[in-house]
């Protein structure tokens, strides 16, 4: 999955929003500003949270390939090494 994990949304990203959103409805005066900033607030975290997911997703096949390299070579040497010694 590239996206956010659904646990993201549930936990953190949800109950944020409706809790900014009405704590800018608690103050009348201010309430198109507040609502915009929330919105921005709320957009860029989403943003962000999916780079890093997409960066996660890139480290981690980066780090299966590595493994299979690596164990790949170790078992070159195990047969090297069988084949060198009498």
């Amino acid at each position: 999955m590239v996206g956010p994990s659904i646990i993201f949304y549930l936990f953190f990203a949800v109950p944020y929003i409706f809790l900014m959103y009405w704590l800018v409805r608690q103050d009348k005066k201010k309430y198109a500003w507040g609502l915009a900033v929330v919105t921005l607030i709320a957009i860029v975290g989403i943003i962000v949270s999916q780079k890093a997911s997409k960066v996660a997703i890139e480290n981690y096949k980066q780090h299966q390939i590595d493994a299979r390299e690596i164990e790949q070579e170790n078992q070159e040497n195990s047969i090297r090494d069988s084949l060198s010694t009498p």
